[in-house]
């Protein structure tokens, strides 16, 4: 594979680890569909909203210096 240059995976180990080996120089990063599953896998149901709220919002800032101040909630 030529001019890969970043990949989006579910964290998936055996990929984490072809992704290293395959194209080692291309960044990684969760894909967000995976992680939103697997945090609301462990949320109790009646934090479902407030969770999907504060998930909504740090997805949306624009560095992560900006979204650093949700992670406290």
């Amino acid at each position: 594979m030529n001019g890969v240059r970043f990949v989006i995976g579910d964290k998936y180990l055996n990929m984490l680890e072809a992704v290293g080996e395959v194209v080692p120089n291309a960044k990684y990063q969760r894909c967000i569909v995976h992680f939103c599953r697997n945090v609301f896998s462990v949320t109790p149901r009646f934090k479902f909203k407030r969770v999907f709220k504060i998930l909504k919002v740090v997805h949306a800032q624009e560095s992560k210096k900006a979204s650093e101040r949700w992670a406290e909630l």
